[in-house]
């Protein structure tokens, strides 16, 4: 009688852990987001997956900024690391569609979403982002998402 029941308990830990696991790590993690905007008004803001420490998260974050200021000198750029993601920023993370266009890493290690008064501008942007970084290796290259696509 015991054998039998065993899978069934086991099974039952297993999603009971996974839930748990679901509704708590991202409370526990920092994640590095990094905005920026252009002096056209575009709107770029680049989040990367969680981190264990702070310190890992503030030098992921502070990585991603500088590389934005020498990519845009003129632009305004904010970096910071957050604890735990809100539902918005969740979503960014998902495969959900969004409303603005976005870029990934595969994996989804990061995310940036662009947007601009223009929304075909952003789409633009978005798809030279895409092609700026056509000759990196595979796991480097960002993928363009257009709005309301599946990611």
């Amino acid at each position: 009688m015991l054998y039998k029941g065993l899978p069934i308990l086991v099974l039952g830990l297993t999603l009971l852990l996974t839930a748990a696991a679901i509704e708590f790590l991202p409370e526990t993690l920092y994640f590095p987001v990094v905005e920026y905007s252009t002096p056209e008004n575009i709107r770029i803001a680049l989040l990367k997956n969680g981190e264990l420490d702070q310190s890992s998260c503030e030098q992921g974050a502070r990585q991603v900024a500088n590389a934005a200021r020498a990519g845009c000198p003129s632009c305004k750029v904010v970096e910071r690391c957050i604890r735990g993601l809100d539902a918005a920023r969740g979503k960014i993370l998902a495969r959900d569609p969004l409303t603005t266009p976005s870029a990934r890493l595969p994996g989804g290690r990061l995310t940036m979403t662009i947007a601009a008064a223009d929304p075909q501008l952003a789409l633009a942007v978005c798809r030279q982002t895409e092609a700026q970084t056509a000759s990196q290796p595979a796991d480097k290259r960002l993928r363009c998402f257009p709005a309301l696509v599946p990611r």
